[in-house]
């Protein structure tokens, strides 16, 4: 793996159509573009459809050639569209998966058989998280857990909880015509049908309670006796109000 993640930086460029959009950049034409401005012919680069936000995937036979095409961003034009050269890199279409959050937060409704140290790791990896602990409940109407979560805005107030039923066991065949029939209707052509899945999927409320936020302040343009002094610790906690029950996590007001 890093060996082909050290090939495609050095090999690869990413092409990106700046402008309306409203004409697709295609590789043929991206290839009679290169071949105007810089000579480079088929055998020294492959072009491919990419994902987006990028249009083409352009693989070249050398470094050299590579690097003389990252130098005409921006610079050229393509199906009327100036075109972005960026190297490839990891990063592409991806963003850090740190867990920076420690986070209170409880779900209501969780089902009994669902109360389990695994079955909560695997809710709060649905939420992009990870646990540190369950708090002892103080009723069955809510489990309260603390975790690290990646971005506790993306937490979605209701989330789907998957739980598995218990295998049913089959008595053994009586006869060999039996057998036969159970193994075409289990084993021998695929496996059965999703309809046939043997799960319950349960609707949990999901509360954020308190949120632990060390990040740096966002705000723009506040009085310099309002910014902190260097090396203050700007670690915050936000706590936020809840009504169990509402999946807004607000109170409402009767008549309103």
């Amino acid at each position: 793996m890093d060996a082909l993640e050290l090939r495609f930086g050095r090999y690869v460029l990413l092409a990106t159509a700046v402008g309306d959009g409203k004409q697709a950049v295609t590789p043929a034409a991206m290839l009679a573009t290169l071949r105007q401005h810089c000579g480079v012919v088929p055998s020294e680069v492959v072009i491919e459809v990419a994902c987006p936000p990028h249009d083409l995937w352009l693989t070249f036979s050398t470094e050299e050639k590579c690097s003389e095409v990252l130098l005409l961003s921006m610079r050229i034009k393509c199906c009327r569209c100036w075109i972005q050269f960026s190297r490839w890199c990891r990063m592409v279409r991806a963003q850090p998966g740190a867990l920076k959050y420690k986070s209170k937060l409880s779900f209501e409704g969780l089902p009994n058989q669902a109360w389990t140290t695994a079955s909560v790791k695997d809710v709060l990896k649905q939420l992009g998280g990870e646990l540190i602990k369950i708090l002892p409940p103080a009723s069955r109407r809510e489990l309260e857990v603390i975790a690290w979560l990646h971005d506790p805005s993306s937490v979605g107030k209701v989330v789907t909880v998957e739980i598995p039923e218990p295998k049913q066991t089959n008595k053994p065949p009586e006869s060999m015509d039996e057998y036969e029939a159970m193994q075409f209707e289990l084993g021998d052509y695929g496996p059965s049908s999703p309809r046939k899945k043997n799960s319950l999927l349960y609707p949990v409320i999901c509360h954020m309670k308190e949120v632990v936020d060390r990040g740096p302040l966002l705000a723009e343009g506040l009085p310099d006796e309002w910014l902190p002094v260097e090396g203050e610790d700007l670690t915050r906690k936000h706590i936020f109000k809840i009504v169990l029950g509402k999946i807004d996590g607000t109170d409402v007001a009767e008549g309103v």
